[in-house]
């Protein structure tokens, strides 16, 4: 089965954004409770769901060794993994860094990676994967404001690269939608990873998907981790789990126009 494949096969599109903000969790709930308890209150609404790597590093060798349970645990809901880690070095580097997350301690079925060093430092990300049957997405338009000053430069490259390279997927943000489908026209087959739904105001998704609703899987992760904040740790959950259900129905709602 292709990387792709994995993620499609779930009959979702929406991807539960894992990003454990220390000072926003609930009283006496540990990083990687919560983060289970996202897992099992979404699994079945889900495509796949997306640890931000930046959070588990904040708390130091015990939030690393709770992702890997937290992979695990997506794991054996059936759920692929994207790390969000956004590595991206010289090539050297870059090879540990795909065995680190392919096959090694942070093993995960797709990674997002950054292409500002060049193409040569993308390559063995997308040998690693290749040989493992992972994927690699590759920042091409992210959600933040400032993303078309140096972006806009580098698409041109990007594209024929992403193109030629199976193994990559592209990430574009969702608050920009007429980037969104300007380059789903130029990656027709390429799966996107669409951040920025829901939290950082994106809303109109159906740019970012090619026909027949597939070849995107659409994050949220503020907007469904903290629905509950202020709640009681058993309202949280459930509201976690309702915030999941209407991203996921506005997701659907968008693949099917």
């Amino acid at each position: 089965m292709s990387w792709r494949r994995r993620f499609e096969e779930r009959g979702s599109a929406l991807c539960v954004g894992l990003d454990p903000s220390p000072g926003r969790l609930p009283d006496g709930v540990s990083v990687e409770d919560f983060c289970v308890a996202a897992i099992e209150a979404t699994h079945d609404l889900a495509a796949c769901v997306k640890p931000n790597l930046a959070f588990f590093e904040l708390q130091g060798p015990p939030g690393l060794a709770a992702l890997v349970r937290i992979v695990a645990a997506a794991r054996a809901r059936g759920l692929p993994v994207i790390l969000d880690a956004k590595r991206g070095d010289v090539p050297e580097s870059a090879r540990a860094y795909a065995e680190a997350y392919f096959g090694g301690p942070f093993d995960c079925d797709a990674l997002t990676v950054n292409p500002g060093l060049g193409l040569d430092a993308l390559a063995p990300f997308a040998e690693r994967a290749t040989a493992l049957g992972r994927g690699v997405f590759v920042l091409l338009r992210t959600s933040n404001p400032g993303a078309a000053l140096f972006q806009d430069a580098t698409e041109p490259a990007l594209i024929q690269a992403i193109r030629a390279e199976p193994a990559y997927g592209a990430v574009v943000g969702a608050t920009d939608p007429a980037a969104g489908g300007r380059l789903r026209k130029a990656l027709p087959e390429t799966l996107f990873l669409v951040p920025g739904f829901g939290a950082q105001g994106g809303a109109s998704l159906e740019p970012f998907f090619a026909d027949g609703g597939r070849g995107a899987v659409v994050n949220s992760s503020r907007g469904i981790l903290y629905a509950g904040e202020g709640k009681p740790w058993p309202t949280w959950r459930e509201a976690i789990r309702e915030a999941a259900r209407a991203a996921h129905a506005a997701i659907e709602r968008a693949r099917r126009k």
